[in-house]
C-alpha cells in the first residue's frame, strides 16, 4: 500500500508561474483602472464646480468665476473678488483652458461670458478628458475628446 501522494516540484512551479501570470495581469488592470479613476474624478470635480457657481449666481445675484491656467493643477472659484483656490486631484493639469482661463457666470440669469468653451484635463498615462461649456445658458458636459 503506498501513502498519500504529494505534489511534485514541477507541478509546484507550474502553480507558481500560473499564479505569477494572473497577478502580473490584474496590476496592469489595476493601475489602468486607477489612472481612469483620477481623471473622471478631476473631470466631475471641474464639472461640479462650474454647475454650482452658476447656480450661485442665478441664487445670489452676483457674477461668479470660474478660473484656470494652462498646465496648473489648481483653479480659482467664487463670486468675482473673492476667488477661492482649490486643486485638482494629484497627478491632473488643465492642458488647454478657454483664451484667458476665465469664465464668468453673470447674475441674475446665470449667463455665461465664454459660451461653448472647453477646458481640457490630462491625467497620469495621458488620459484626456473634457469639461464643455455649451451655450449661452452655460450647460455642463463631460466627454472625451
Amino acid at each position: 500500500m503506498r501513502g498519500p501522494k504529494g505534489l511534485s516540484l514541477l507541478e509546484l512551479v507550474v502553480v507558481v508561474a500560473v499564479l505569477g501570470v494572473l497577478l502580473g495581469v490584474g496590476f496592469v488592470s489595476l493601475q489602468s483602472y486607477r489612472q481612469n479613476l483620477a481623471i473622471r474624478e478631476a473631470a466631475l470635480q471641474v464639472a461640479t464646480e462650474l454647475m454650482n457657481i452658476r447656480q450661485q449666481a442665478r441664487r445670489l445675484s452676483l457674477d461668479h468665476v470660474f478660473e484656470a491656467r494652462q498646465g496648473g493643477s489648481t483653479y480659482q472659484v467664487g463670486p468675482a473678488g473673492a476667488l477661492m483656490e482649490r486643486s485638482l486631484p494629484a497627478g491632473v493639469v488643465f492642458q488647454r483652458v478657454p483664451a484667458g482661463g476665465r469664465v464668468t457666470f453673470y447674475a441674475p440669469y446665470g449667463r455665461v461670458s465664454a459660451a461653448n468653451s472647453t477646458y481640457e484635463l490630462q491625467g497620469p498615462g495621458a488620459r484626456v478628458l473634457q469639461v464643455n461649456i455649451v451655450g449661452s445658458t452655460g450647460k455642463v458636459v463631460v466627454r472625451a475628446p
